[in-house]
């Protein structure tokens, strides 16, 4: 909650005498309203004022004196506007600039297990990394998918939306090459940082299988992520499915520890993390958690964003005052 109360936006004035102003236009209107009750305002009289009433001329009660509070909303804006207002959204650095981060999504056959709820590791794989991407606003954000090779599905971007629309449609037909080639996908990942100009470059790499194929291994691939200032984060993806798969021999069992062993080792190499999701909500608070580390190991100090309002309450302003002027002449005309 704290967080979130950090976040808003506070508003600053340029030139905050103008609103001396204020309790000068609230005397006009005063002495306006007690002149008209007392009917001091020199008026025409216009014959036959009763027809032009019986026709419909004449304004609803309630409506009399809209172009007033138009024309008195329309001045107060514009002393507002003259104050100079900014908003000012404070932010760190990392906030500011963002990070350049590599998606490194396992799509192989065994990450269609489903849990008891009938969804597939994909399925919460997709939706939580779809929810990353769209939350880091400032992050440019790429994608690679794996499975007996790499594939590059989008290079780093800003176009989150884009990037959410390919993850909504990742599918494993996307490679024919049967296995896991997470070494192979790190390398591809790295690579896709050449030309990257960002101080902070991280791979997030989500899988559920070890590896059992490709041409680099994944220590290579995670030693040389490391030699480009990249961190992984590893997320095992490998929560607890229904059906055959899900019932390990005593062989995958060994199997499955040693990959657990070697994906803590890509984390240890590079400097970043490994976490084991049990279920998809524990993903889904795993990819918040390591959104959180980044901006936290890279808060720096904080950075001010200043946006003029001028234009923003003027504008609103002079539509209220040719409102008010076609009002008064046309439907609202005012007849003694």
């Amino acid at each position: 909650m704290q967080e979130w109360i950090a976040r808003i936006p506070a508003i600053e004035l340029a030139a905050p005498w103008w609103l001396l102003l204020l309790p000068l236009l609230a005397l006009l209107a005063w002495v306006r309203v007690r002149r008209d009750r007392l009917g001091k305002n020199p008026v025409i009289l216009f014959p036959g004022l009763e027809r032009l009433r019986d026709s419909g001329f004449e304004a609803r009660r309630e409506l009399r004196h809209l172009p007033q509070w138009l024309r008195w909303s329309a001045l107060v804006l514009c002393v507002f506007a003259l104050a100079g207002p900014r908003m000012v959204v404070r932010q760190t650095e990392a906030e500011a600039r963002g990070i350049d981060v590599m998606l490194a999504l396992d799509i192989s056959e065994s990450m269609l297990q489903k849990d008891g709820s009938n969804r597939s590791r994909l399925d919460a794989a997709r939706e939580v990394a779809r929810k990353f991407v769209l939350r880091r606003s400032s992050d440019r954000i790429g994608l690679v998918v794996f499975r007996g090779k790499g594939y590059t599905q989008c290079p780093l971007t800003i176009d989150h939306d884009v990037l959410a629309m390919l993850i909504d449609h990742i599918s494993p037909l996307v490679i024919q090459d049967e296995g896991t080639a997470i070494g192979s996908a790190i390398l591809i990942a790295t690579n896709r940082f050449k030309g990257s100009t960002s101080l902070q470059k991280v791979i997030i790499l989500i899988t559920d299988g070890e590896n059992n194929t490709g041409d680099v291994g994944p220590a290579t691939a995670a030693t040389l992520a490391a030699q480009n200032g990249i961190r992984i984060y590893v997320v095992n993806a490998g929560f607890k499915s229904t059906g055959s798969a899900g019932n390990l021999s005593a062989e995958s069992s060994a199997h499955a520890a040693i990959d657990e062993a070697s994906l803590r080792g890509i984390a240890r190499t590079t400097g970043g993390g490994y976490f084991r999701a049990e279920d998809p909500s524990v993903l889904d608070n795993t990819i918040k958690t390591i959104g959180r580390l980044e901006t936290a190991r890279h808060a720096g100090a904080p950075v001010e964003h200043r946006t003029g309002l001028f234009f923003l309450l003027l504008f609103p302003a002079v539509l209220l005052l040719v409102l008010e002027v076609l009002l008064s002449n046309t439907r609202l005309m005012r007849i003694p």
